[in-house]
């Protein structure tokens, strides 16, 4: 499929996560995609199926091939939650993974209530990504320990790590109270990379609720309420988009068919 864009535009695994990675390197590259976030890691709060990738295993020779044959990059491998009570806080053989995939970078959200102990784990992430060429980039949810965009570029900032940024996700940066506007608070540097999906106008009540959304329940761009293109405009205008998209209503959908919805309806967003 030819490019319609300039811009970098990534295929995020939660839009289709039974796919395995190699099925989404080649699912993206069919779809016109031109790089993948990978969810090598299952932490255990959230339960989706861990792909053994973490190591020289069978599955990572086959991503890796399928990658060299479509000429995919991998954006980001996800994802690290720092949860009270769950370690270890880096997984053994997470980073060295990141490393084989030749990742740019690190997905991390922090559930930890206190904000000293989010910057001391985070702060070792850095330094320890940063032995492995990866950028670590803090996503903030109003229901985690990080709950808006300047609590995140607060943590990213105190670190004093060069490898150290925030992620927008157009979902969890609005329903936290974010405007496009705020982006412009912030040195341009902060921003790496964002995720992009749409939402229904009615926010949820409940965390739960908030929850369920983030994991099934967001919009193709253009289906819903958020203000995607004042957005995306606020942003670095070179900083790669990744379509995050787990849309309930298309569920049933082939796999293929769903990360070329997910292309065709970011690149309609793009070009309008």
């Amino acid at each position: 499929m030819s490019k319609t864009t300039s811009r970098s535009l990534s295929l995020a695994h939660l839009t289709v996560l039974e796919a395995t990675p190699p099925q989404l390197v080649t699912l993206a590259s069919d779809a016109g995609f031109d790089q993948v976030g990978l969810r090598i890691y299952a932490n255990p709060s959230v339960g989706a199926t861990p792909y053994n990738l973490l190591g020289d295993t069978p599955m990572m020779r086959e991503t890796l091939s399928r990658m060299s044959d479509t000429g995919i990059k991998v954006l980001d491998i996800e994802f690290l939650r720092f949860e009270p009570d769950i370690f270890p806080r880096i997984p053994e053989g997470f980073l060295e993974a990141g490393a084989m995939l030749k990742a740019q970078y690190i997905l991390v959200m922090s559930a930890l209530p206190n904000e000293d102990e989010t910057m001391d784990n985070f702060c070792k992430l850095c330094e320890r990504a940063k032995t492995f060429n990866l950028h670590v980039c803090l996503e903030n949810a109003f229901y985690t320990g990080v709950k808006t965009l300047a609590d995140a570029v607060r943590v990213a900032r105190k670190s004093g790590f060069d490898n150290a940024s925030v992620l927008v996700d157009a979902l969890h940066f609005s329903r936290s109270g974010g405007k496009p506007t705020d982006i412009k608070a912030f040195d341009s540097s902060m921003y790496r990379y964002a995720q992009i999906c749409d939402a229904k106008e009615q926010m949820p009540t409940q965390t739960n609720e908030f929850i369920m959304e983030a994991r099934t329940g967001r919009l193709w761009p253009g289906e819903g309420s958020l203000p995607l293109r004042e957005l995306i405009a606020a942003l670095p205008s070179d900083i790669p988009l990744a379509m995050e998209s787990p849309v309930y209503s298309t569920r049933e959908l082939p796999m293929k068919d769903r990360a070329h919805k997910a292309y065709q309806s970011l690149t309609h967003l793009l070009s309008n």
